[in-house]
């Protein structure tokens, strides 16, 4: 009678053994797609950002041009470097878009700094409202770069964590790149004296 009791038991431990193997296999497999689709929605927020700001950038462009005498050359770049990164987000390159991005927000710099050098400029009220509009949107792209960069955090540190990336691999969940700042980026704007 012992012997009975000890295979019934002993079959009961490999049963439970087994459930929670399996259970922790397709429940890390869940666990990861949730986290890769949350990566995915967090980089269209930023998509959704820089949309916003490409989209804001001519109205903001086009009521300087009429309070402002200016030869265009700072105006002309930022169209420039706008339609660069409209051909960036088109193909899908996050390093081309952040590159795009980047050179995009430096001439943005010397836009603002250029309008500071106007006082009439400054002071009408349909440039003080879209440039506070595009500087929500800049705060915003931010925002949206970190949520990135943390949902990156979460799925590559699920992705790495034992027993996971004893499959994760297997199953093509490959590592995802965080959202990195262009080189120079972190050297604050030349501003002119």
């Amino acid at each position: 009678m012992n012997i009975k009791w000890t295979i019934i038991v002993l079959v009961l431990a490999v049963v439970v053994i087994g459930v929670s193997v399996v259970a922790v296999y397709f429940g890390s497999y869940n666990n990861l797609v949730v986290l890769d689709e949350s990566v995915d929605e967090k980089w269209a927020q930023v998509e959704q950002e820089l949309q916003r700001r490409y989209d804001l950038i001519p109205r903001v462009v086009n009521a300087s041009r009429i309070y402002m005498e200016y030869e265009g050359s700072i105006l002309e770049t930022i169209t420039t470097l706008r339609s660069q990164w409209a051909a960036a987000i088109q193909g899908g390159n996050v390093d081309e878009v952040n590159n795009a991005t980047g050179s995009l927000e430096s001439a943005l710099s010397n836009f603002i700094i250029t309008i500071e050098d106007y006082p009439e400029l400054r002071a009408s009220e349909v440039i003080s409202e879209l440039m506070v509009t595009l500087e929500g949107t800049e705060n915003r792209i931010s925002t949206e770069r970190m949520r990135f960069n943390e949902a990156v955090r979460d799925y590559n540190s699920a992705r790495r964590s034992f027993p996971v990336n004893l499959w994760s691999e297997g199953w093509g969940f490959e590592e995802e790149d965080y959202f990195e700042a262009t080189v120079g980026a972190e050297d604050p704007p030349n501003i002119p004296i």
